[in-house]
């Protein structure tokens, strides 16, 4: 699995300890033998990319971009809260990713309100309990994947669908989803079987 990992470049300068804990994230997902795209948060000098022209700010977004393209989970390291990562996880989600957001303080409640659009929250209490936690979370992630599902739809169909994603700013794929849960709920022969 390719994981893009992103947590706060500003907080490896305000809490120089954090680097650290940011490499032994990237070290056991590597372990676990997943390819972890990292380079952006592990060797980013913040005061370098504050200070940067135009030009690098430019190709620094287009990269991650493309990272989060390929990677097929998004993992956010979010102790040390930031709006660029907040911006990554709406990017991954809007591209219907999976995020596990990580947090030794808390959630930020924002995500919370998330929870049922492929995001997982794993808050823990010290690097150890974080790095046991990793592989379980990962295979939750897998487990809970989905499953393509192709079907043939009248023009009507595509047009309400097109104008629902675009007036609630939710994906088609998110509306159907959400139709058939509430339809599984109300089915009694389904519940019932």
């Amino acid at each position: 699995m390719t994981i893009y990992f992103t947590a706060s470049i500003a907080g490896k300068r305000d809490h120089p300890e954090i680097m650290e804990r940011y490499k032994s994230i990237v070290d056991k997902l590597r372990s676990l033998g997943h390819e972890v795209l990292s380079d952006h948060v592990l060797q980013a000098d913040y005061d370098q990319v504050l200070n940067a022209e135009d030009d690098y700010r430019v190709k620094f977004y287009r990269d991650m971009l493309n990272k989060i393209n390929k990677a097929d989970l998004v993992f956010a390291e979010m102790s040390v809260s930031s709006a660029s990562i907040g911006h990554e996880v709406t990017i991954a989600l809007e591209k219907n990713k999976p995020v596990i957001i990580a947090s030794e303080s808390g959630i930020p409640q924002i995500f919370k309100a998330l929870q049922d659009h492929n995001i997982y929250f794993l808050e823990y209490k010290g690097l150890d309990q974080l790095l046991s936690q990793l592989e379980d979370e990962i295979e939750s992630v897998k487990e809970g994947e989905d499953i393509r599902f192709n079907f043939l739809i009248p023009p009507t169909m595509v047009d309400y669908l097109e104008w629902v994603s675009k007036s609630r700013r939710i994906p088609k794929s998110v509306f159907i989803r959400d139709l058939v849960k509430r339809e599984m709920l109300n089915d009694e022969g389904y519940q019932n079987r």
